[in-house]
């Protein structure tokens, strides 16, 4: 690492963002980094990414590191997508869920994830893109997206996950779903659907057993769609779902694929929501750009 640019979020997380930036540059340099050349840049919806940019290849940046949760890695990829192929990237987790960093395996702990990327240790990891948007790892329409459109950034520094349980369930009573026509190059599927959940990893939500045949770098989306919630039924299947194999129950269909194109059959506008954010309306076309980040992770 010659020349790493630290790019933090205010407005995100626990708005610790600059601290934790600062925080790193000492540390870096605590720990022989002293000819590191540190830019810390802010990132948000109140910036310009373009200019950021600019600098970025203006100072000859080799290593970015992203602070923050899933959110703030999803819209640095999208503003660096293009340069991202001579970067190396470290996360610094900051945000509330950091299901990217979990599934990496890089610690929650300040210290122990800026040895992580002082290491040095990469690995080629997948990240997709939904229309002209980013996605790095969880996409979702129906009771969780619209659950979480209800929840403010105020209220999940507030209340942590209970604010999520609660609203999910009363969502959950209004027993609503919508109809979609989901399309692979292998396969079709129409009908009518409470959740669709789509994955670049095995991890959702934080929880990093979610789905075992997935990993970060297998080039695919992993695609579930529940018709209907049934809670006793998925308690039947409960030990399916705990280790990770839940494309074995068989009231979800299971899809894997590069590339998917959904859209509604009936309602003018469903939103979706990619990596914790409200992102494009449905109809949407989605893809995989295998590998397109070089990310620090540990050793082992």
């Amino acid at each position: 690492m010659e020349n790493v640019m630290i790019l933090f979020n205010e407005t995100s997380g626990k708005d610790k963002g600059k601290e934790l930036a600062e925080k790193f540059v000492t540390y870096a340099k605590d720990h022989g980094f002293m000819s590191t050349n540190f830019l810390l840049e802010q990132v948000g919806p109140d910036c310009d990414s373009k200019k950021t940019v600019e600098k970025a290849k203006k100072e000859k940046i080799d290593t970015l590191v992203f602070i923050g949760g899933d959110g703030t890695i999803n819209h640095n990829v999208k503003d660096f997508k293009e340069e991202l192929p001579h970067l190396n990237v470290g996360f610094l987790p900051g945000g509330t869920v950091n299901n990217m960093a979990r599934v990496l395996g890089i610690p929650m702990n300040f210290e122990a994830a800026a040895d992580v990327i002082l290491d040095g240790i990469t690995r080629k990891i997948d990240y997709g893109m939904i229309n002209q948007k980013v996605i790095v790892s969880t996409m979702t329409i129906g009771l969780l997206a619209d659950t979480a459109a209800r929840i403010s950034q105020e209220d999940k520094q507030k209340y942590g996950k209970i604010i999520f349980v609660k609203n999910f369930f009363k969502l959950l009573a209004k027993k609503k779903r919508y109809r979609l026509e989901i399309k692979t190059d292998k396969e079709q599927w129409v009908g009518k659907t409470q959740l669709v959940t789509v994955t670049m990893t095995n991890s959702v939500g934080g929880y990093t057993n979610f789905d075992d045949s997935a990993s970060p770098d297998d080039g695919l989306f992993h695609l579930t769609i529940l018709p209907k919630l049934n809670f006793f039924k998925l308690a039947f299947y409960l030990p399916k779902i705990l280790l990770g194999k839940i494309y074995e129950i068989p009231e979800i269909k299971y899809i894997t694929a590069a590339e998917i194109d959904i859209k509604s059959m009936t309602e003018k506008k469903v939103g979706t929501r990619v990596d914790g954010d409200p992102s494009e309306d449905l109809p949407i076309k989605m893809k995989v750009v295998k590998h397109g980040l070089s990310v620090f992770v540990p050793k082992s």
